[in-house]
C-alpha cells in the first residue's frame, strides 16, 4: 500500500472513531462526564498507531461498551455523593394572622378644643356641653393563666369599649318627626347625666355627646366580665369605657340611623387609638352581663344580636366563646338563650366546648369543673370590690 493509499485509510479510521464517540457522548446528559468520556477516547493519545482496519473497529467497540457501563456507575457516584452544607440562614418568623379585619389601631389626634366641642382628625366632633365628673377609675385586671401567675393588679386607664343602647322611649326617623326626635334626645342626655350612667351617648341624628368624663367611671355595664389581651375584667364600670346609642331594643323603629353607625365607627377609632384599646375588648352589654347571685349570664340584653361590628371596624366579637362561661363556670337560662338569637348562641356554644376542653385536661367532669371555676369567681370578685 502506497503511502497516498495508507493516509486515506487512517482518515477514514479516524473518521469512524470520531462518529462513533459523538454517538455515545450524545448520550451522556451530564457535561462533566461527557467532556471525561471524551477526554478518555481521544484519538491522539490513546489509540496506538498500530490499531488499523478490523482491530481499530474492534477497540472503538469495546471502548464504547466500556463506557456504556461506566457512565450510569459515574452518574451513580455523582448523585449519590451529598451536597456540602449550606450556610445557616435564620427562618423567617411566621405570625398569626390577626383576629377579624381590625386588629390594628389608626391614629386619631384631637385637632381643635373650643369650650364646648372637640374635634379630631379623623372628622369625629364631640359635643362636650354636659360633661360631668364621678368618682375616679381604679380598678383590679386578673391573669387568665391565674393558677401560674401572681396578681392582681391595679390599673387606672380603660381598657375596651362596651356599646349599649338607651332603651328609651322612640319616635320614627322622619324629618316630619324632628321637633319630637330633638325633644326626646335632650330627655335622654338629661337622664344619663344625673345617673352618670354613659360615658358617650349618640342620639339619632349622629351627634356625639361627652356625658361622664373619660378618667372617671360610668356605671353603665353593672355585674359584668369580659377577657380579653390576657386579661380577666370583672368590674367594666370601671375597666370598660361606656358608649350608648339613642336606640331600644327589638323596635322597628330604633334601628340605628346611617349617621350614628357613621359617629360611632369615629369614636370607637378615637378612643382605640387614644387608649390602644385591642379589637377583641369592643364588646356589647349583651356579651358582658351577668347575676352573681344565680350564677347567669344575660342579665341585661342590649345588643345580643345586631350590633353593627363591621360598620364600626371591628371584627365580629359576637364569635368570641363568652368568658363568663368557660372563666368563671357561669350558667344561662334556656329561655334567654332562646331569645338571643343566633348571633349571642354562637359565643355561648363556643364558650362551653372551652369548658369541656379544659374540664378535660383538669381530669374533671365538666359540672365538677364549672363549680371549681365558680368558687374562683367569688374569690377574685370579693378581691375586686375590696
Amino acid at each position: 500500500m502506497g503511502a497516498k493509499e495508507y493516509s486515506r485509510t487512517r482518515e477514514g479510521q479516524q473518521q469512524v472513531h470520531h462518529t462513533q464517540v459523538s454517538r455515545i457522548a450524545g448520550f451522556i446528559g451530564d457535561p462533566v462526564l461527557r467532556l471525561r468520556y471524551l477526554q478518555a477516547v481521544a484519538p491522539n493519545p490513546l489509540i496506538p498507531r498500530s490499531l488499523t482496519g478490523r482491530r481499530l473497529r474492534r477497540w472503538i467497540l469495546w471502548s464504547g461498551i466500556l463506557a456504556a457501563l461506566l457512565v450510569p456507575f459515574l452518574m451513580k457516584l455523582a448523585v449519590g455523593r451529598p451536597n456540602p452544607p449550606l450556610p445557616h440562614v435564620r427562618p423567617a418568623v411566621s405570625r398569626p394572622a390577626p383576629f377579624g379585619p381590625a386588629t390594628s389601631i389608626t391614629p386619631v389626634w384631637q385637632v381643635e378644643r373650643t369650650g364646648d366641642s372637640e374635634v379630631y382628625s379623623n372628622g369625629l366632633r364631640i359635643d362636650t356641653r354636659y360633661v360631668i365628673a364621678n368618682q375616679a377609675r381604679s380598678y383590679l385586671v386578673f391573669p387568665q393563666d391565674t393558677m401560674h401567675n401572681r396578681g392582681p393588679f391595679a390599673r387606672t386607664q380603660p381598657a375596651g369599649i362596651v356599646y349599649h343602647t338607651t332603651e328609651s322611649c322612640q319616635a320614627p326617623f322622619e324629618a316630619q318627626d324632628t321637633p319630637v326626635l330633638k325633644r326626646l334626645g335632650e330627655s335622654v342626655l338629661a337622664y344619663v347625666r344625673r345617673k352618670r350612667a354613659y360615658h358617650y351617648v349618640i342620639d339619632r341624628f349622629g351627634r356625639v355627646f361627652a356625658l361622664v368624663a373619660e378618667p372617671d367611671v360610668a356605671f353603665h355595664a353593672g355585674h359584668s366580665v369580659w377577657a380579653g389581651d390576657g386579661w380577666l375584667y370583672l368590674d367594666l364600670n370601671s375597666a370598660f369605657l361606656g358608649v350608648a346609642f339613642e336606640a331600644q331594643t327589638g323596635e322597628p323603629q330604633s334601628a340605628l340611623s346611617p349617621a350614628q353607625v357613621r359617629a360611632g365607627a369615629m369614636l370607637t377609632e378615637m378612643l382605640r387609638s387614644r387608649y390602644q384599646i385591642p379589637a377583641g375588648n369592643c364588646v356589647t352589654h349583651a356579651q358582658v352581663s351577668v347575676n352573681p347571685s344565680r350564677m347567669l349570664i344575660g342579665y341585661h340584653t342590649d345588643w345580643s344580636a345586631g350590633f353593627p361590628f363591621a360598620a364600626l371596624g371591628l371584627p365580629d366579637n359576637y364569635q368570641r366563646p363568652l368568658p363568663a362561661l368557660w372563666a368563671f363556670g357561669f350558667n344561662y337560662d334556656p329561655y334567654w338563650f332562646r331569645r338571643a338569637g343566633n348571633s349571642l348562641s354562637a359565643g355561648v356554644e363556643l364558650a362551653e366546648q372551652e369548658l369541656a376542653r379544659r374540664a378535660a385536661a383538669a381530669h374533671l367532669r365538666p359540672e365538677a369543673y364549672r363549680k371549681t371555676l365558680q368558687k374562683q369567681y367569688r374569690t377574685l370578685l370579693a378581691q375586686a370590690r375590696r
